[in-house]
């Protein structure tokens, strides 16, 4: 049986995907080749998957320790996160700043 834990719409892309248990925003962007940065393999350092969660924040996971650091250290905003940390619980919808 194929789960879904939630759908995460790429705006204003006009793309989205479900997204399988435990997937991250990231792994998401990638299965349907939505454009989204990343340099350090989704270890969640390089801070260039970074996204705005538009709508369903209460759908993704908690910031990760490491997540949160980078966060404060490079003062990202309340809606900011970063898609290879944070994993889709529901339905939610992203963007970034250079779709």
């Amino acid at each position: 049986m194929n789960s879904v834990s939630g759908v995460v719409t790429f705006v204003p892309l006009g793309r989205s995907a479900p997204a399988r248990p435990d997937e991250t925003i990231l792994d998401v962007a990638r299965s349907i080749g939505a454009p989204l940065g990343n340099s350090c393999g989704g270890t969640g350092i390089c801070a260039r998957c970074r996204i705005t969660v538009v709508a369903g924040a209460e759908s993704i996971s908690p910031p990760t320790t490491i997540e949160a650091r980078v966060i404060l250290e490079r003062g990202l905003g309340k809606d900011e996160r970063l898609a290879c940390q944070a994993i889709v619980k529901g339905a939610c919808s992203v963007t970034t700043g250079y779709w």
